[in-house]
């Protein structure tokens, strides 16, 4: 009864709130950014982001990308024209059928639990003839802390020297906004994605605000908005203090 009230103040709060106009600035010159911008337009639970995503991945050439949680396929979406630019091998992992998502005949498609099939993975890869390497890794699953703590504990292992993680709902709760102003409705799981990033971190951070941080050879960059978005970044090389000496 509570999610359906929500539901109902949402669309009626939203008819207020003009769409924002992606792509103001005129097209660019990829047609890649151009498709995710025109997909933004949609208001979705991750529409803010799905920029942001694309250049993070993009930005490192990834040869194997990996999906944890496929859903309504916005990062599907993003991530396998990621993945047909650098020539990447694009893997997505859901309890669900989502076999049909994405139409990329570079994608495959694993239905299984996401934690079981870690540890098919190595094999996995032998038989594909791919490196147990991952370059981007994105988790959008059950949202739950304890499954999350697994999924950190079942797939580190395998990320690769130049590796990013990225992790959605990492600012869920009941009701959330876009950048447009627009509201949308979720669900509290008692912070249970952003929980689980504290914990390996041995720390904590305020999901409500936008952040940048540096942990244990980590760049953590968060973003607030539309239930959360946050990435991990694994420093190329270690980063010295810097000591000044008097003259």
């Amino acid at each position: 009864m509570k999610n359906k009230f929500l539901k109902w103040i949402s669309r009626l709060y939203n008819l207020f709130v003009r769409k924002k106009v992606f792509g103001a600035h005129g097209p660019s010159d990829l047609k890649e950014f151009n498709e995710i911008e025109k997909r933004m337009a949609k208001r979705t639970n991750i529409s803010d982001h799905l920029l942001t995503l694309f250049v993070e991945s993009f930005n490192i050439k990834p040869r194997l990308i990996v999906e944890l949680g496929v859903g309504a396929g916005g990062s599907n979406f993003v991530l396998e024209r990621v993945a047909a630019l650098c020539g990447s091998k694009f893997l997505s992992v859901d309890i669900k059928d989502y076999s049909g998502t994405s139409s990329y005949e570079g994608w495959i498609f694993i239905q299984k639990d996401d934690i079981e099939f870690a540890k098919e993975f190595e094999s996995w890869c032998k038989n594909q003839g791919t490196k147990p390497e991952i370059d981007i890794l994105f988790i959008d699953t059950s949202h739950l802390f304890d499954h999350t703590v697994q999924e950190i504990k079942s797939w580190f292992g395998f990320l690769s020297q130049i590796s990013k993680v990225v992790f959605h709902d990492t600012n869920l709760r009941d009701i959330y906004f876009r950048r447009d102003g627009s509201m949308g409705i979720g669900w509290d799981n008692d912070r249970g994605v952003i929980r689980a990033v504290e914990e390996y971190f041995h720390t904590s951070f305020n999901e409500t605000k936008d952040f940048v941080d540096f942990r244990n050879g980590w760049i953590i960059k968060h973003y607030s908005l539309c239930n959360g978005l946050t990435i991990l970044e694994k420093c190329s090389e270690k980063i010295p203090s810097l000591s000044h000496s008097k003259k």
